[in-house]
């Protein structure tokens, strides 16, 4: 009827794809950037962003996320939640509780536990189901051969297969980390399409809509393996 609201109406659900964000909440990510805000500060702005746009997207259906922040130690963030229902005007900044040092492995484990959760209850000749890692950080972990080994046990661990790592590195215009970059290259399942050096909210959150959408496809039927998922 005119004058009626329109309803954004959500498709069934024919995959189910979790996104389980790992976020850099070390001190380093105080530091400056592009946009007149912190590195912190755009990550909560991309999440924000991100989230409301898969909110409102017809195939919110497929989607759930979780978000693990780490420094020294992880935690969990945002359980296993729904793409319709997760808060998007919730606070994503890395750096509450956190400040410490740069212990990638600590996120990677905790993400690693909800993936495995997540897949294990998925239902025999159910829908297909799938994780993908989303990692960020701003600088190189302190024991990076921890981190390696432990991304290499996801990669080919039981679940190898439907578990993707994507990593970017938030970095400062006119600095570059080395190590860093060669490192999250590793720890990705692409070295060089599931990496990405970002330096401000939209670059960041671009990389993850690609990176969940490019692995969203792998799961439609029809839709072959490169090309990206329109939500």
């Amino acid at each position: 009827m005119e004058g009626m609201p329109k309803v954004n109406v959500s498709a069934s659900r024919t995959f189910h794809q979790l996104g389980i964000f790992v976020l850099d909440g070390s001190g380093s990510m105080e530091e400056d950037a592009e946009g007149g805000v912190s590195k912190a500060d755009a990550v909560n702005i991309a999440m924000r962003d991100l989230l409301t746009r898969f909110k409102v997207s017809k195939k919110r259906r497929n989607f759930s996320f979780a978000v693990v922040t780490f420094d020294t130690d992880a935690v969990v963030h945002t359980p296993i939640t729904d793409a319709d229902t997760i808060d998007d005007n919730g606070n994503y900044d890395p750096l509450t509780n956190h400040g410490g040092g740069t212990h990638i492995h600590e996120g990677l484990r905790i993400a690693d536990q909800i993936a495995t959760n997540f897949l294990s209850q998925a239902s025999p000749g159910g829908v297909g189901h799938s994780v993908i890692i989303l990692l960020m950080t701003d600088g190189l972990c302190q024991e990076p051969t921890e981190s390696k080994q432990l991304a290499d046990r996801i990669k080919k661990g039981p679940n190898a297969g439907k578990i993707t790592i994507c990593t970017t590195l938030f970095s400062q215009k006119g600095t570059s980390d080395q190590g860093a970059k060669d490192l999250l290259r590793i720890i990705a399942s692409d070295h060089v399409m599931g990496f990405k050096e970002v330096y401000d909210a939209e670059n960041l959150r671009a990389f993850f809509i690609s990176s969940i959408t490019a692995a969203a496809s792998n799961l439609v039927v029809g839709t072959s393996s490169g090309n990206t998922f329109n939500i």
